[in-house]
């Protein structure tokens, strides 16, 4: 089941960056924008939720935090961008579909949020709102992988 759930939360993620970018090249797209968002808003905030309220997920991230910071002598220290384990494309973080879509999305939010003026802001939201997914999406296979 909640595999299932993932899955089809990567297709919605996938579906809010497609429409944010097809409603910049094509103008009828905007005309779903508003329900665009709506729809993926609200599936990120099930997600949010479900991790919320889900023992095994607080655990898991709880696991993973200890594994992340190791023997660090200087726990507070982030670890780098492109990190093999924990980095943007990171092993941790899912499966190589998951991690391509994550890394489009987070990286595609600061130009679009520059060019936020020329394309709207209701696209710059969609594509926030599916970036959200897939870093969720990204939190709960790596609590669900370390929860031993």
């Amino acid at each position: 089941m909640d595999a299932q759930l993932r899955s089809v939360c990567f297709w919605i993620a996938a579906f809010g960056g497609a429409t944010a970018l097809a409603a910049i090249f094509f103008s009828p797209v905007k005309l779903i924008l508003f329900p665009a968002t709506l729809f993926v808003a609200g599936t990120a905030t099930l997600l949010f939720l479900r991790m919320l309220f889900s023992r095994a997920y607080r655990q898991g991230v709880d696991n993973a935090n200890q594994e992340m910071q190791g023997s660090d002598p200087w726990p507070g220290r982030p670890k780098k961008l492109l990190d093999p384990d924990w980095g943007l494309l990171g092993r941790q973080a899912g499966s190589p579909a998951l991690l391509w879509l994550r890394a489009i999305l987070v990286l595609g939010i600061l130009p679009l949020a520059l060019l936020q003026n020329w394309i709207g802001l209701d696209v710059v939201l969609l594509w926030f709102a599916s970036a959200f997914v897939s870093m969720e999406l990204s939190i709960m296979h790596l609590a669900l992988s370390q929860r031993g």
